[in-house]
């Protein structure tokens, strides 16, 4: 049991750690306006980066992007919250005879390794996050421009020429786009295996630490048992070595005093 506390306190801090610089990074990064918009179309429409209705535009039969995206970050994110509170939970609930465990460089490097490998996993979030934003730009681009076509072709069949030429242009980014984020969605499962195998290995060494904790423990009471049985074998012949010599003392002292005076002279 102690161990697993060990084992969930230490998860949860690396994954709270971690959430919290990706928290600040978020906060620091901003995309600034790109390009023109010849219908002046709100190209972020005042919504989140996350917001439903990003995923579904009004003018395409089909979403190009997959809701399950935000479902995940936002499970991702619930899960971790419901980490962090466990393990401050634990934190509070007083264990009474608990023996404090010093960890051993192995554990500690184990632990690291954990540590390093979730950071690699937020890290890989990240790209995806950033190629997301760059994508949902880059479709509401392609869509302005595909407007603008559509526009310019009651006009003029140059313009619309061109026009179809940008929007084609523009489909083929969002297309290289999406297959980026595919490839990171790849290296962010790779992260998350790996981070997986440090996990199980650092709760392998909490685990070995604490079994080579408690086998001390057992040692040292065996130790101070024995001592404590010696001691008292050392005072039972004490006691019973003085009683002994008393004993004798007033054995001698009656056979003394029941013998007759010999007087060799009378």
């Amino acid at each position: 049991m102690k161990a697993f506390i060990a084992i969930i306190f230490t998860v949860s801090v690396v994954l709270a750690e971690n959430a919290r610089e990706k928290q600040s990074h978020k906060d620091k990064r901003g995309i600034s306006n790109y390009g023109s918009n010849p219908l002046n179309l709100d190209p972020f429409n005042g919504l989140s980066s996350y917001d439903a209705s990003l995923w579904n535009p009004v003018n395409i039969a089909h979403p190009i992007w997959d809701s399950a995206i935000t479902s995940d970050l936002a499970l991702g994110r619930v899960q971790l919250q419901a980490t962090h509170n466990l393990a401050l939970q634990t934190l509070q609930d007083h264990h009474q005879g608990t023996p404090s465990i010093a960890y051993s460089p192995e554990v500690l490097r184990a632990i690291q390794h954990a540590k390093e490998a979730n950071h690699h996993v937020h890290l890989a979030q990240h790209r995806v996050d950033e190629a997301k934003q760059a994508a949902i730009l880059q479709q509401r681009i392609a869509l302005a421009k595909e407007a603008a076509a559509r526009e310019a072709a009651h006009r003029s069949a140059e313009i619309a020429a061109h026009a179809e030429a940008e929007a084609r242009a523009s489909a083929k980014h969002l297309v290289a786009l999406q297959q980026r984020l595919a490839t990171l969605k790849d290296a962010v499962a790779a992260a998350q295996r790996v981070a997986a195998a440090r996990e199980t290995a650092a709760a392998a060494a909490i685990q070995r630490s604490a079994a080579d904790t408690a086998a001390e423990l057992r040692k040292q009471d065996v130790d101070k048992q024995i001592t404590q049985s010696e001691r008292e074998a050392r005072a039972r012949d004490l006691v019973a070595a003085k009683e002994n010599a008393i004993s004798q003392a007033l054995h001698n002292n009656a056979v003394q005093k029941q013998a007759p005076a010999h007087h060799p002279w009378s």
